[in-house]
């Protein structure tokens, strides 16, 4: 019978293999099974680390590459490293790592995600990679922690107390705000949403937004967002549909394990108001929506979701209910560039702007002269019906610096009365955005 050399998992307190790397196993746990007396945990951690530094991730003790075998150095090799040295190398990792994750945790180090919609989860518990990684959770993490640092401390008699984490330095600062703007200008070929040649009509808008967000972790896999935004629209022709909107927001995330693949839930909220120069659009709006953030690949983000939207205006033809239904992809080619695709189907109310025809008239379920168009002297009416309607959208994201980004995108929108397939209407929107936060 033929015989092959493995790696295999050894308990012996000798030199030898260990691997392959299977998924939530860390070097602490690893460098457990080898440990000598007269070798700290922190010496024979880095003395491993340092022997297989192709094993490591971004060169982090936490990020160990799933199906790696790693080499065990013998004792004498791992008592060549200073105690105090490797605990201080360990700890100075452990926190990077810690840090790294907070960040995406709260908000993400990167701008990409700013200013689309829905793509900006908050809480991500890893980052894109080249690899399959074995990551600790916060459980693990703090097991690690305790253990070198009793360990060190034993050894070498009383050392400094460890600089605060920054898990611990995020829980001084919280609530957490952060501020971002966008500015974008946008070319719309059909404003009124109309479907006739002689109704519509196209516009470009001058549009700045200006958000704050707050966080507050609630535990290791949880987090409360909160936030408000103020946005004004500016029309280059149609000035009666300039318009300055606020909004106050919330959202509750969660995830239910740590790994870098796992799903991220969210419920959310919104609730606002709009002014416009043409007063019958007056609004308040309220929007209610649940979704899921999941790495699909090490590139590929996927958000899925349902949003409830709610608008109660001084016109009756404005007050619109309705649902979505939508889908997104992000494409990270690289680390500073993105591609996005959405997918939307709206079914509710939809409010279009036009000369009225018999079947208009028939199917809609309210219609008033449109005073943004002339209204009734021009025999141009609001009206409201219900309809389905997909939306198409493909972005493009380049990070220029850490808190500044550019966003450009295309929009096809195409609706159909839901009680006269011949009403319909088809629209394209070119928008292209400066991101920044500050």
């Amino acid at each position: 019978m033929a015989l092959c050399c493995v790696a295999v998992r050894g308990n012996a307190a000798s030199a030898g293999t260990y691997g392959p790397i299977a998924a939530n196993e860390t070097l602490y746990r690893i460098a457990l099974k080898y440990r000598q007396p007269g070798i700290t945990m922190s010496q024979l951690m880095m003395s491993i680390f340092e022997a297989n530094p192709d094993a490591f991730v971004k060169g982090n003790i936490n990020r160990l590459k799933i199906g790696a075998t790693l080499d065990i150095p013998d004792a004498a090799t791992a008592a060549s490293i200073s105690p105090q040295a490797a605990y201080k190398d360990a700890t100075e990792q452990i926190e990077t790592y810690e840090a790294e994750v907070l960040d995406l945790r709260v908000q993400r180090g990167e701008v990409e995600p700013l200013g689309q919609q829905p793509r900006e989860p908050d809480l991500v518990t890893g980052a894109p990679l080249a690899a399959a990684i074995s990551e600790p959770d916060p459980a693990q993490v703090e097991e690690m922690k305790q253990g070198l640092a009793a360990e060190t401390q034993v050894a070498a008699g009383a050392l400094p107390e460890p600089k605060p984490t920054a898990a611990r330095r995020q829980q001084k600062s919280d609530p957490l705000f952060r501020y971002s703007y966008d500015i974008a200008f946008v070319d719309d070929d059909n404003i009124r949403l109309a479907q006739n040649e002689e109704d519509i009509r196209g516009d470009r808008i001058l549009s700045a937004t200006v958000r704050a967000k707050g966080g507050q972790s609630l535990d290791s896999f949880s987090i409360f967002n909160y936030g408000a935004s103020a946005t004004y629209n500016k029309f280059d022709t149609f000035e009666t549909l300039d318009n300055f909107e606020i909004e106050a927001n919330m959202r509750y995330r969660f995830a239910l394990s740590s790994g870098f693949t796992s799903p991220i839930y969210t419920l959310g909220a919104r609730l606002g108001g709009q002014e416009f120069d043409s007063e019958m659009r007056d609004a308040t709006f309220l929007q209610l929506s649940a979704d899921l953030n999941k790495w699909i690949t090490n590139t590929i983000n996927m958000t899925t979701g349902v949003d409830f939207n709610a608008r109660e205006s001084k016109s009756d033809v404005f007050d619109t209910q309705d649902a979505r239904l939508f889908i997104n992809f992000d494409t990270h080619f690289t680390s500073t560039d993105l591609v996005y695709t959405t997918l939307t189907y709206i079914t509710g109310d939809t409010v279009s702007s036009a000369t009225p025809t018999l079947g208009i008239i028939n199917v809609a379920d309210a219609i008033e002269p449109d005073d943004a168009f002339g209204g009734f002297a021009a025999n141009q009416f609001a009206y409201r019906l219900k309809a389905d309607t997909i939306v198409v959208t493909l972005g493009y994201n380049r990070i220029l610096t850490r808190d500044l980004s550019v966003d450009l995108s295309a929009r096809y929108v195409e609706s159909e009365a839901k009680d006269d397939s011949d009403i319909m209407y088809d629209r394209t929107i070119l928008r292209a955005s400066l991101l920044g936060r500050f």
